[in-house]
Parts: C-alpha cells; structure tokens; sequence
C-alpha cells in the first residue's frame, strides 16, 4: 500500500475565467452561489471582490447624492408636521 488515502476522490478544481487561475472549488477560493450547479460562483473570490470594490468606489457619488436627497426630504417632512423641534 505505497499511496495512502487512495479511496479518497481528488477535490474538484476550476479555473477563473478572470485570472486564469486553477483554483480548488471550495468556500474559501470561491463565493457561495445558490443559484450555480455546483454551488459556487464561476470567478474566484479575489476577482469578484476586485470587481465589487471597483463598482463601489464607482457609485460612491451617486449613492451619496441619493443620501442628501433623502436626508434633504426628511428633513422637509418633519418641518411640515411639526416634529422636526420635538426630536
């Protein structure tokens, strides 16, 4: 018995169609996903967390547009009824 564990399957391996990377699927390389066959997202986790911190320093002035508009509608609301002294 030269080989030890030998009844033990290889662990499955994919590669990241961003960095081109053969990485094995688990939760530690790859996001979980429900909604993909084998439970996890195609592109590896620092790929798809490169891509999200790009997207949000992107939107980072509309979202805070939207904030001060909210804030500035609010504000409006609780002068009209009265509440905006009381809090």
């Amino acid at each position: 018995m030269s080989q030890r564990y030998s009844d033990v399957p290889n662990r499955p391996r994919r590669q990241c169609p961003g960095c081109l990377r053969t990485l094995v699927v688990n939760g530690d390389n790859f996001h979980v996903d429900s909604l993909c066959a084998d439970g996890f997202t195609r592109k590896c986790a620092d790929c798809r967390n490169e891509a999200e911190r790009i997207r949000y320093s992107l939107e980072a002035p509309e979202r805070a547009r939207r904030v001060r508009e909210r804030r500035a509608e609010r504000r409006t609301y609780f002068e009209q009824t009265g509440r905006y002294e009381a809090a």
